[in-house]
This record gives C-alpha cells, structure tokens and sequence, in this order.
C-alpha cells in the first residue's frame, strides 16, 4: 500500500471511528447498494474510460447510449423498496448482536430505524458529503456534464416520499411475516450473514478489506454460513459484492406478492396505494449493462 493509499485509509477510518450503531448500518446498507449501481451500471457501461476528448470523438449512438444509461441508472433500484427494507432490517439485528442492543420488533424501535435511513438518505441527496465512501466523486462531472447527477440520483431511488401511514404499512406487514415468508427469511439472514463477513475482526473478508486489498475485494466469493444464518443465499459463486443483486433480484417478486396479497394477522395494516405503486412500476436490476464499445 502506497503512502497516499494509506493516508485515506487512515483517514476513513478516523471519520467513522465513533459513528453510532444504527449510522454505520444505514451507511452499510446504502454502500453495498450502490456497489451495484456503482460498478454494474455506471461502470459497467464504460463511462469512467471515456475523457472529454474521447467522448466528443465519439458515434452518436455511443454518446447517447453512455448519456442514457449513465443519467437513468437509478430508475430500476426504486422498485426495491420492500427488498431493502427487509435487507436493512437484517442487517440491524446483526449489528445489535454485534454491539450487545437488544433488538425489538416494535413499531417504534423498527420506524427509528427506517427514518434513521432515510434520514441518512436525505442528507446525501441535499447536501452530500462528498468525502464520505458511498460518493464516487468521478461521477460528478462525467462526460463534461454536471447535470446528469449519477450520484444524487441514487439517492433519490431510495427516498420515496413516505409518510407515517406508509411507514407503518411496511413495518407491520413485516412485523407479521418476517418469520414465516421465506423471501423474507432469506433476505434477512442474508444481510446478517454480509455485514458479518464484513465486520467481523475474524472474517476472511474483514482481513482483506483491512489491507485496502482492492482487486481481491472485488473478487472474493464464499459459500453462505447457513450454521449461523440458516436462509442466507450468499454463494461462491459470484463475488461477494453481488450480494444484494442476488436477493433483489431472486426475492422481488415474492416480496411484494406478500406486501400485495397477504391478509394482516397479529397486526393490523393495509396496502397503501403509493407502496404498491412504487414496488410495481420499472424494470428489474441488470446483473451488468453492456459496455458502451460492444454496440454495433
């Protein structure tokens, strides 16, 4: 590790040495999201190996594809709504074992958390902090083009104008089937079983992320600890990282069937109009976008 890559480690490391609990999963959860759009989208069309010399040389069809692509990458992740609700939650319960919080399933202790998210959210979309790990400043002025808002737009997919009768919708028709509805299972466990690898002092990942291993972070996969997480889907076969496609994009349906269909039980709540509008409309997530130089 050069001099320079380790002064931004010790950096980072220093900014988030004293973020509360609740913080650092919401930061979590949003970051591994936007691993995806980060690298399977923006990325993943090219973008980044364009400078503004190469884009303006450019057939029009290409610029207009990377402008497209880049500029309406957020749209597919608003749907995901309940997904990462799910995935969220999950992952806070394992962030309670981790820090001795005891981990409740009431309205209030479960709504603390979600506005904490979207609180998280609105900051970034407002007035982003442009330092912090989840912002990838070389998207800022891509193509010479400080309106296309790659970064803000992220945020925005995952802040849906939700008000209190929407919020308690979603929570008590989690509070009624997150230990019955298998695709729930799965994500939750899941995201248990990810920020483990990721936080935990003796997890093979924690120790590459420690030496700010790149290449290796990007790569590595491993089989899910089914021991500990018994309906985590994490596989060896796909890097780590894809972690979130993996349950977005195998549970989406089944996620919001149950929201759609299911009768309240213990708890009462209906479907909310603007909910069900939000997990219906758009096009599921791409596991990558086509490379810019593949199109005829």
């Amino acid at each position: 590790m050069d001099k320079e890559t380790l002064k931004a480690v010790k950096k980072m490391k220093e900014k988030y040495k004293n973020e509360k609990p609740e913080d650092r999963v919401s930061r979590w959860v949003l970051g591994t999201i936007k691993w995806h759009y980060d690298f399977a989208y923006i990325i993943g069309s090219g973008a980044l190996s364009v400078d503004k010399e190469k884009f303006k040389n450019l057939a029009d069809n290409k610029q207009e594809y990377l402008i497209k692509t880049c500029s309406t990458a957020y749209k597919p992740f608003k749907k995901y709504l309940l997904v990462y609700v799910c995935y969220l939650f999950g992952a806070y319960y394992e962030n309670c074992k981790r820090n001795n919080i005891k981990f409740e399933t009431t309205g209030i202790f479960l709504k603390k958390q979600l506005n904490n998210f979207f609180k998280m959210i609105e900051k970034f979309y407002n007035s982003p902090d442009k330092e912090a790990n989840i912002w990838m400043p070389l998207f800022d002025n891509l193509f010479e083009k400080k309106d296309l808002n790659i970064n803000k737009n992220f945020f925005l997919a995952h802040y849906p104008p939700l008000e209190k009768k929407h919020l308690d919708s979603i929570i008590y028709w989690f509070k009624d089937n997150w230990k019955t509805n298998d695709a729930i299972k799965a994500i939750f466990d899941t995201a248990r079983n990810y920020i483990h690898l990721e936080d935990d002092k003796n997890s093979p990942f924690k120790k590459i992320t420690e030496k700010n291993d790149w290449e290796n972070t990007l790569t590595f996969s491993i089989e899910s600890d089914t021991k500990s997480y018994k309906n985590s889907v994490i596989t060896s076969k796909l890097p780590l990282r894809y972690t979130y496609f993996i349950v977005a994009n195998s549970f989406i349906d089944k996620i919001n069937e149950s929201y759609l269909s299911s009768e309240p039980k213990k708890f009462m709540w209906k479907v909310e109009d603007l909910v069900s509008k939000i997990i219906q409309n758009g096009s599921n997530l791409e596991r990558e976008v086509k490379q810019f130089e593949d199109l005829n």
